[in-house]
């Protein structure tokens, strides 16, 4: 008889870069009953999967300029090559794999813009105290919050790295527009996060 193991998920989305506790503590107290199981971060696997270069071409496939509203999205819309060459490398610094490419993301004009950095709140002088590697970091943050803008506008209304669909649990004065919710077909990230689960399942 196969043995069954527990899963504990950790479901989008919380903070990218802060590990939650609470599958870490589970996992330690069934580890103490011998009781076979794994954790998966879905939010951190469903945010890789969505900005990556398959990720975003398809995205950005999905969606014609005719489509888009905004002056912001246009302007991420006609930079989407440069946003697809540089995803990875980003996403690769961000993670602390390759900490040389600050030099290269500090250059001006190297990372593509949109309004993200039209508001950009810190000084250049304030960066020379903070170093190479913080304004690096500050500015591959915007630009993922640019396409996460892109997303939220043309894809995906709840979507956030740091939450989903929000206002429906705050505002909900009873489960009514929650089950609507739920009944409605799968958005673009519903549909990854589906997918991604189901490699564990």
């Amino acid at each position: 008889m196969k043995q069954t193991s527990i899963l504990l998920v950790t479901p989008p989305f919380t903070q990218l870069n802060t590990p939650y506790p609470a599958t870490a503590y589970l996992k330690g107290f069934l580890n103490t009953q011998q009781i076979s199981n794994f954790q998966i971060d879905l939010g951190l696997e469903v945010t890789l999967e969505l900005l990556s270069v398959d990720g975003l071409n398809e995205l950005f496939d999905s969606i014609e300029s005719k489509q888009l509203h905004s002056e912001n999205a246009h302007r991420i819309f006609n930079q989407k090559d440069r946003y697809i060459e540089i995803i990875s490398s980003v996403i690769r610094f961000l993670q602390g794999k390759d900490p040389t490419l600050a030099y290269l993301f500090s250059q001006p004009g190297f990372l593509p813009q949109a309004a993200r950095f039209d508001v950009n709140e810190f000084p250049e002088e304030l960066f020379g105290q903070m170093g190479i590697q913080d304004k690096a970091k500050h500015l591959c943050t915007m630009f993922l919050e640019d396409l996460s803008d892109f997303i939220q506008e043309n894809k995906d209304p709840h979507f956030g790295f740091s939450r989903y669909a929000e206002q429906l649990a705050r505002s909900a004065n009873t489960f009514d527009e929650i089950a609507l919710q739920l009944k409605a077909a799968l958005s673009w990230v519903d549909g990854h996060t589906i997918t991604c689960l189901r490699r564990y399942i």
